[in-house]
């Protein structure tokens, strides 16, 4: 399957998981996975899947001989029914109950005040392996870690040399960490706002064609994480149209629809912005809600949301989550949980990256720009692999640089470019 439908893909093989394996339901949870939660869940919204004694499966690997097989997942806030950053994670497992003969519990934690007492309730709960999506419980993580040195803790997305934690000056052995570059597929999906946004870029006859060039992001959250997002989107706009303006906001969580869908019609209707990347969980598909309900474009985030309203979708930046599940079941299954260096995922391996726009070309109306556009995207990925490119990452310099920011650091380094110093 491409990366077109590819959410619809894993949904549909998550549910039919669920219909041909044990359900089983435990541990009193940190909250629900939902409203539009696919899989089948208990009352408090905890869903666990095992597989089958009738399902064939190979010999076990010797790891897993004095293991139970049982792995935890921890979403992001917002839960199932995201259409991106936790059902695509949720799939990944879904794959791997058949794969390797594993059962998981995917729970939500709705407060990150109470991190600690969920992960220590997964602990307890006999889990070998517990994977956290939530960025707000990540400390939490770390220092239960300490506690229960025979689980192995999985930190997606977060690696303690550019997310200190107090108290740890090191890595724990049992805590596997990684490293994904959201700035380098967030630079991509810049370039496409921005060449949609400025005038003369007609892409589809009616549709976002406001003057200049305005483009709004809504995240979740202020955070560095959510820094290495936007500077990397700032740079791709400039990158292409020096004179974008790129305006964000918050939605304060990740779940409430309505409140992302009023944040991006005022961007809209009142700030003149063409394209939107909703990039804030669940509430996001209300942003791109309001972009088909305004007649402008948007922009998904963590796996194909091109198809959420099409016609309305440019691309979606997404991560690979199913893989990165894969690698670390894997390592689990083989028994190869042991520290080394984290994992990256990256645009050049395939970790990151943004959709091939071919739900979007069925609605193009000036096929000339959109071969102009895929041809740009092109020559990016050349760029930024040959180091021609170098994007900006403010995780990085979170601590490397003190903290600088994308301004800063494109007055001060002599490093960024344009398209037209290329060109």
């Amino acid at each position: 399957m491409g990366k077109k439908g590819m959410v619809q893909g894993f949904l549909k093989k998550a549910s039919a998981a669920t219909m041909a394996a044990v359900i089983i339901f435990s541990l009193t949870a940190c909250g629900s996975g939902g409203e539009n939660s696919q899989p089948a869940a208990d009352e408090s919204g905890d869903v666990n899947i095992s597989a089958t004694a009738e399902e064939e499966s190979s010999e076990p690997a010797s790891a897993t001989e004095e293991k139970s097989g049982k792995i935890a997942l921890i979403m992001q806030q917002g839960g199932l029914g995201d259409q991106g950053f936790n059902d695509t994670a949720y799939a990944g497992l879904t794959e791997c109950v058949d794969k390797y003969n594993i059962e998981f519990n995917a729970v939500e934690c709705t407060d990150t005040t109470q991190g600690d007492t969920l992960i220590r309730e997964l602990c307890e709960g006999g889990y070998d392996m517990i994977i956290n999506l939530e960025a707000g419980i990540s400390a939490n993580m770390y220092a239960v870690s300490q506690d229960y040195p025979e689980i192995y803790f999985v930190a997606v997305g977060r690696q303690l040399q550019y997310n200190p934690v107090e108290g740890f000056e090191t890595t724990p052995d049992n805590v596997l960490e990684s490293y994904v570059t959201l700035n380098e597929h967030s630079f991509l999906a810049g370039v496409v706002a921005a060449f949609a946004a400025t005038d003369g870029n007609t892409l589809i006859d009616g549709v976002a064609q406001n003057e200049g060039c305005n483009i709004g992001i809504l995240f979740g959250a202020e955070s560095v994480g959510f820094y290495q997002y936007g500077d990397g989107f700032r740079q791709g706009a400039l990158f292409y149209n020096p004179d974008a303006n790129v305006y964000i906001d918050y939605t304060v969580g990740f779940s409430d629809t309505a409140n992302a869908q009023t944040i991006a019609e005022n961007m809209i209707n009142n700030m003149g912005c063409d394209v939107i990347w909703t990039c804030c969980g669940t509430a996001g598909l209300g942003g791109l809600q309001a972009c088909k309900m305004s007649n402008a474009f948007g922009i998904g985030v963590d796996s194909d949301q091109d198809e959420v309203q099409p016609g309305f979708i440019l691309t979606s930046a997404i991560r690979d989550n199913s893989a990165l599940m894969e690698y670390y079941v894997g390592k689990y299954v083989e028994g190869d949980l042991a520290q080394n260096e984290p994992a990256v995922f990256n645009l050049t391996n395939g970790g990151v990256d943004i959709t091939d726009m071919s739900v979007i070309a069925q609605y193009v109306t000036d096929e000339d720009k959109l071969k102009e556009l895929e041809d740009l995207l092109t020559k990016c990925r050349g760029w930024i692999a040959d180091g021609t490119i170098e994007v900006f990452d403010a995780r990085r310099a979170s601590v490397e640089n003190d903290g600088e920011r994308l301004d800063d650091w494109m007055k001060n380094s002599g490093k960024f470019v344009t398209l037209g110093e290329l060109e």
